[in-house]
């Protein structure tokens, strides 16, 4: 985020990024527990998407709501992190659940290193980094909602799991190796 373009002193507005981390994990965690995985990552993603599309709307000369829909939407994105990476490992099961949260932070790091390029949009339209900033996480947060919730439930051991736990597989499904083994009884 651009704190140069708040027309405030940057130093204090890191100062205030930076502070907004705390009280925004400390609410997650009770998000969390009390609404669920599912309701707590969508919520967040959905306002900090909400701040970033409202900023951008909002005239340059008003500095002070500015700043505050920034500081709300840079908490509302310290509380979706916090989120992603509870809900991440209890959507995978036991079985790839380190390989699952890997490639989520790779994907993290891959968004890292697109959002500069993002940023040099606006040479073109102005407007076209804060509607992908804003727009992306109100897409993560739909998509939240498609998810299962995982608070009070089992983590899942095999991919079986997963898959009986989403309505694809029942107890009763037969399941087919993929490669011919033999027993001691077939020899």
């Amino acid at each position: 985020m651009d704190l140069q373009g708040f027309g405030v002193d940057v130093y204090l507005s890191q100062l205030i990024f930076a502070a907004v981390d705390i009280p925004a994990k400390l609410v997650s965690v009770v998000v969390i527990s009390g609404a669920g995985r599912r309701v707590a990552q969508a919520a967040a993603l959905g306002l900090a998407g909400i701040c970033i599309l409202a900023n951008a709307i909002v005239p340059m000369e008003l500095r002070v709501p500015r700043m505050a829909l920034a500081v709300v939407g840079k908490g509302a994105l310290a509380a979706s992190f916090n989120c992603a990476y509870i809900f991440t490992g209890e959507l995978f099961p036991t079985a790839i659940r380190q390989t699952g949260m890997g490639l989520g932070g790779s994907m993290a790091r891959v968004g890292s290193m697109v959002a500069p390029l993002v940023r040099m949009g606006a040479d073109v339209a102005p407007l076209l980094p804060p509607i992908v900033y804003g727009a992306a996480p109100i897409v993560a947060a739909i998509a939240a909602l498609f998810l299962p919730e995982t608070r009070n439930a089992p983590l899942p051991e095999t991919v079986e799991d997963v898959e009986r736990r989403a309505g694809y597989r029942k107890d009763d499904d037969v399941t087919i190796p993929l490669s011919a083994t033999r027993t001691q009884d077939s020899a």
